[in-house]
């Protein structure tokens, strides 16, 4: 079965994840978004794949977000999360 993942990370660590995908060949969809406990601006990535594939696309985001910019903090001084990831199951998929 297909799945979609969706990424929603840190702009300032995007570009290492979006490399880290496209350098194993997977195709990402890049989306500028906002939201969070600071409203910080992030990057959403749809990245569709086998569902065989998302342990790997997972691991290459929880590899490069971690090793991204230092995490930004909430207001009490907690780190915020680099990287929040959905994963759905797709019942299509075209590339056109």
């Amino acid at each position: 079965m297909k799945k979609l993942v969706i990424a929603v990370i840190q702009n300032e660590i995007a570009d290492s994840v979006v490399d880290a995908l496209l350098e194993a060949e997977y195709r990402a969809t890049r989306l500028a978004s906002t939201g969070g406990f600071l409203r910080r601006g992030n990057t959403t990535l749809m990245i569709g794949a086998d569902e065989d594939q998302v342990d790997q696309v997972l691991d290459l985001v929880r590899q490069n977000a971690r090793s991204g910019a230092a995490p930004a903090e909430t207001a009490d001084g907690m780190p915020m999360a680099a990287a929040t990831v959905f994963v759905l199951d797709l019942e299509e998929y075209q590339r056109l």
